[in-house]
C-alpha cells in the first residue's frame, strides 16, 4: 500500500513538473494535459487546479477558470496564488471590487510572494490607484530585486503621479544595470518628453529602436519627438511605420495623415483620407480632422 501511494506521489510529482515546464515554454496545451493528468491521479489536488485554472485564464475562459481557481481555494483557504489569480480573474469579469478584496487577500496570505505584489500592483494601475501600484512594485522589488520589470514597473507608477525626475532616475538606473532592458529605455524616453528633454529623448527612444523597431507606443512617442523637434519628415516615417504594424489604429492614421498634410504629400494624404473615411464607426477625433483634411484637398483642387 506504502508503495503504491509512494508510486502515485512520484508520477503527480511528474506531471507537474512537466505542466510548469510546458507552460514556461507557452505550449498550453501540453501543460493542460499534465494538470488534467495531476487530477487524475488526486481530485484534490490543489496546485494542479490553480495551475490550470491560470491557463484557462490565460485563454478567455473565464468560467473554467474560475471553477478551477475556487476548487483550488475551497481545497486550501490559504493559497495565496490561487486566491490573486482569482482576483485577476474577476477583475477581468468586470468585477472590480471583488477582485481587489481577493488581491489584498493574497498580499496578506502571501507576503512573500513578490509575484501576488505585482499582481496587485498591475490591477491597481490599470484602475488609476497609481499610489497603491508604486507600494506594491516596490515590495515586489524588495523581495525579488533581480527582476528588472518591478522596478520599471514601479517607475511607470511615480510617472504616472507627475514625478518625472524621480521616475527618470528609476529608469536611469536599470539602464545602468541592464543596457538592453527594451521597456526601461522606453519608459526613460517617455518620461524624458514629458519633461520636454526632446534630445535627450530622441537619443533614448533610438536606442530602444535597435532593440524592437516594431513596437507601437515606440514608433509613436519617436514621431511625437520628432515633431517637436521640427523635422517632419522624420516623424512621417515613424507614423508610416506604426500604422504598418497598426492598421486598424485609426487615430495613429490620424496623426500620419495630418504629417502629410503638413508636409504637402497629396497622393500619400488621399490614400489615407480614403482608408479613414473607410472606418465603420469613426470617433469624434477622426470626424474633426478628416473634415480639415477634405477642405484641404477641395482647397488644392480648386487652385
Amino acid at each position: 500500500m506504502m508503495i503504491n501511494q509512494s508510486s502515485t506521489d512520484n508520477k503527480i510529482q511528474q506531471q507537474l513538473c512537466a505542466g510548469v515546464e510546458a507552460h514556461v515554454r507557452g505550449n498550453l496545451l501540453a501543460a493542460e494535459n499534465a494538470y488534467k493528468a495531476v487530477l487524475s491521479l488526486d481530485d484534490e489536488n490543489a496546485t494542479a487546479h490553480n495551475n490550470l485554472g491560470f491557463i484557462y485564464g490565460q485563454q478567455g475562459n473565464f468560467s473554467s477558470a474560475l471553477e478551477h481557481l475556487q476548487t483550488a481555494v475551497e481545497i486550501n483557504p490559504d493559497y495565496a496564488t490561487a486566491i490573486s489569480n482569482l482576483g485577476q480573474i474577476y477583475f477581468s469579469l468586470g468585477e472590480g471590487e471583488k477582485a481587489f478584496e481577493l488581491l489584498e487577500q493574497a498580499v496578506e496570505l502571501g507576503a512573500e510572494d513578490a509575484q501576488n505584489w505585482h499582481n496587485l500592483a498591475r490591477i491597481s494601475l490599470l484602475v488609476g490607484n497609481v499610489q497603491r501600484a508604486e507600494y506594491a512594485w516596490w515590495r515586489a522589488h524588495n523581495l525579488r530585486p533581480e527582476k528588472a520589470d518591478y522596478v520599471v514597473n514601479m517607475g511607470i507608477a511615480v510617472a504616472a503621479q507627475n514625478r518625472f525626475a524621480e521616475a527618470e532616475k528609476i529608469y536611469q538606473a536599470v539602464v545602468v544595470q541592464h543596457p538592453q532592458h527594451f521597456n526601461a529605455l522606453l519608459q526613460l524616453g517617455i518620461c524624458q518628453l514629458l519633461m520636454k528633454n526632446y534630445g535627450s529623448a530622441r537619443d533614448t527612444l533610438l536606442r530602444a529602436l535597435a532593440l524592437n523597431p516594431k513596437d507601437p507606443s515606440l514608433l509613436r512617442h519617436l514621431g511625437l519627438v520628432e515633431l517637436t523637434l521640427g523635422d517632419k519628415a522624420a516623424a512621417a516615417s515613424y507614423f508610416r511605420a506604426l500604422v504598418d504594424v497598426r492598421s486598424e489604429d485609426s487615430n495613429a492614421r490620424v496623426d500620419y495623415a495630418l504629417v502629410l498634410l503638413d508636409l504637402g504629400e497629396w497622393d500619400a494624404l488621399v490614400r489615407e483620407r480614403d482608408l479613414l473615411q473607410a472606418v465603420s464607426m469613426p470617433d469624434d477625433r477622426i470626424k474633426h480632422y478628416l473634415q480639415i483634411i477634405n477642405e484641404s484637398l477641395r482647397s488644392r483642387a480648386v487652385h
